[in-house]
């Protein structure tokens, strides 16, 4: 799977590559909140909020096709559905490196090739 699906970003952004960059640039600015609402969520043991916080994760992540971090979001989301907080634990540690990966693609701007030339920049 890949870390990012750069053929399904650019169908999703139409392939506008300013708008891809402009949505990693607000997915980035909120991910501290969202790693911090997700562990407060399993620290409390709260099943709903685990839930809730794994899905509007994961619709973030899915708007820039990071299928591989999607995945682990949509098993979280399903923990929380589960009130299934030891499956959830082990799951939340391999998260952030999958964000740091897409991440780091994002930053090597290799992405860039992968949308159309001409498209906005």
């Amino acid at each position: 799977m890949d870390v990012i699906n750069l053929e399904k970003a650019v169908r999703l952004m139409d392939g506008d590559k300013q708008l891809f960059g402009d949505l990693f640039e607000i997915i980035e600015g909120s991910l501290a909140e969202k790693f911090r609402n997700i562990e407060t969520a399993l620290n409390s043991e709260n099943p709903d909020d685990l839930e809730m916080y794994a899905h509007q994760f994961k619709g973030a992540l899915r708007n820039v096709a990071a299928d591989e971090a999607c995945a682990l979001l949509e098993k979280l989301e399903k923990c929380g559905a589960r009130s299934d907080f030891s499956v959830a634990r082990d799951l939340f540690p391999q998260l952030k490196p999958v964000v740091d990966r897409v991440l780091e693609l994002y930053r090597s701007r290799t992405w860039v090739s992968a949308f159309p030339q001409g498209s906005s920049s």
